[in-house]
């Protein structure tokens, strides 16, 4: 790469004032390419930017309001199961036996498995 550098450097000086001013305008030129080119990616960026807060806000409105509406049906289902409760209370001691009952067995059994 130096060796191209050099021998670019050397034709530029072998070629005169009228090899410097064309070299002048191509460097001016790209330079302006590459200012269009960045404004053109920041646009696109600010662009995507604005669509993903935009997004991100509508799912945040739609998570509460599912929130919302799943908080009510619990409140509704833990009213129903506590009036349930309070009429006939014998299947849930019956299901909370059961449980204790069942949780015994495995913890009996896992510790005799151990030793």
């Amino acid at each position: 790469m130096a060796i191209a550098s050099k021998r670019t450097i050397r034709q530029i000086e072998n070629a005169g004032e009228d090899a410097v001013d064309a070299l002048s305008q191509q460097i001016a030129a790209l330079r302006s390419e590459l200012a269009t080119l960045a404004d053109a990616v920041n646009d696109y960026g600010g662009g995507a930017l604005v669509d993903i807060r935009h997004d991100a806000g509508e799912l945040v409105k739609q998570v509460r309001h599912q929130g919302v509406v799943a908080a009510r049906e619990i409140s509704k289902q833990a009213h129903v199961a506590g009036k349930v409760v309070r009429d006939n209370p014998v299947p849930l001691i019956v299901t909370l036996g059961t449980i204790a009952l069942v949780s015994a067995l495995i913890f009996t059994a896992d510790q005799r498995l151990r030793h």
